[in-house]
């Protein structure tokens, strides 16, 4: 298993685009925190009174619930945690033997291409059917239906570009700007929560993270390139994964994926070019 220091950021992650925008969206957040603040302190000094405690920390704790987030979230940049909490919430469970020998195999191939590539710290498996895999903060998830096929080195190989760059941890730092309750069936309350969850600050930049994510996709994808997993990772894309659809003004929404089609072009290319 990696050792923690290991996911501590580095200078090579750091870059203008992805920096700029988050203190953007950071900026945009501050406002959202201080109505959170404000909306906090009535029940927070109400709790207290009715529980005959000084009412003197309600200040504190109301603001500690309204900035608090943009701080974990900045944290989160430095040294990426939460991982255990991504699997809880999704339903993930610890690999058993037979998955791990399995994925500890597809690992040893994939490391054979690049010795000093960083696996993530845990990793846990989702029980469903699908061939899925996705990246959090120091953390793998891999489907039981994508350890059972044959594409397990190309998807990981895929993650592992998320992993071995700002990806996994700005996925993480982001969510974290957020706060639950994100919905509600009430209408005005609706209106409310979208302020008090942070997610009137993050709509402004919506599509321009979009724009961004969409490259970091295929930036994922040259890395499992560079891993030999150019020709599986095309026969994945071209048979399970369908991005071409219309998307009416893509840099307008929050349409994070770029195109199948284009995705199998540049895989084309880099085969060709590493032929």
């Amino acid at each position: 298993m990696p050792r923690s220091g290991k996911y501590f950021i580095s200078p090579r992650e750091l870059r203008l685009g992805w920096i700029g925008l988050y203190l953007a969206t950071l900026a945009l957040q501050i406002p959202c925190a201080a109505a959170r603040a404000f909306l906090s302190y009535p029940p927070i000094w109400v709790v207290l009174k009715l529980t005959h405690l000084t009412t003197t920390p309600a200040r504190p704790l109301s603001l500690a619930m309204g900035y608090g987030p943009l701080a974990i979230s900045l944290l989160t940049l430095i040294a990426p945690f939460g991982g255990w909490w991504w699997q809880q919430r999704e339903g993930g469970r610890a690999p058993s033997e037979r998955e791990q020998l399995i994925y500890d195999d597809a690992l040893a191939r994939l490391r054979s291409h690049h010795p000093r590539l960083r696996e993530p710290r845990a990793w846990f498996v989702l029980d469903s059917e699908t061939e899925n895999a996705a990246a959090y903060a120091d953390t793998l998830m891999l489907t039981r239906g994508l350890l059972d096929s044959g594409y397990l080195e190309a998807l990981l190989g895929h993650e592992l570009g998320h992993l071995n760059s700002s990806d996994a941890r700005l996925t993480a730092a982001l969510c974290r700007l957020n706060v639950p309750p994100r919905e509600h069936n009430n209408r005005l309350l609706n209106k409310i929560l979208y302020l008090w969850s942070g997610n009137l600050g993050m709509w402004p930049l919506r599509g321009t993270w979009a724009t961004y994510w969409r490259g970091r996709e295929h930036h994922a994808d040259r890395y499992a390139a560079n891993l030999g997993q150019s020709e599986a990772l095309s026969a994945f894309l071209d048979e399970h994964v369908h991005q071409d659809y219309p998307v009416p003004w893509v840099w307008l929404t929050e349409h994070d994926h770029p195109p199948t089609e284009h995705r199998l072009d540049r895989l084309a290319r880099l085969a060709h070019h590493s032929a």
